[in-house]
């Protein structure tokens, strides 16, 4: 059985998020820079399956944060999906962790993290049989 490093629960019981429609023309063909929001990459290579990222920044992003996937700590971020600002949330306890969550992509995380619930959430109980 594989956990959740953040959570400590079981992967197969983590509740997969819906990622809200992005409104603006043609937003969805791309993925974008982490560390400046411009257009990254055509989308139609994730299509088709689940490829290996290698390098979500820019070349200018990578030069300036040296690395290929983040911007360095404290720096601002983007979102990978809509290339808007990501907020950035620090969980309190023990062992603090540090979310980028982008409000339009994952509003209602956002919220969520917001009022400092960093609880991920639950399954819904399947209804009963009534019949």
């Amino acid at each position: 059985m594989r956990f959740s490093s953040s959570s400590g629960r079981p992967a197969s019981r983590r509740v997969p998020e819906i990622f809200t429609e992005d409104p603006r023309p043609g937003a969805g063909q791309f993925v974008y820079c982490k560390g400046c929001g411009e257009p990254l990459e055509s989308r139609d290579r994730f299509s088709r399956s689940r490829p290996v990222v290698t390098v979500m920044m820019c070349e200018a992003c990578r030069v300036v944060h040296g690395h290929d996937l983040i911007p360095t700590p404290g720096s601002a971020t983007f979102c990978y999906r809509c290339g808007g600002p990501d907020e950035v949330f620090v969980s309190t306890g023990l062992w603090p962790e540090t979310h980028h969550v982008c409000p339009r992509c994952l509003p209602d995380r956002a919220d969520r993290y917001r009022r400092g619930d960093f609880a991920p959430p639950e399954r819904e109980a399947a209804p009963a049989d009534t019949g």
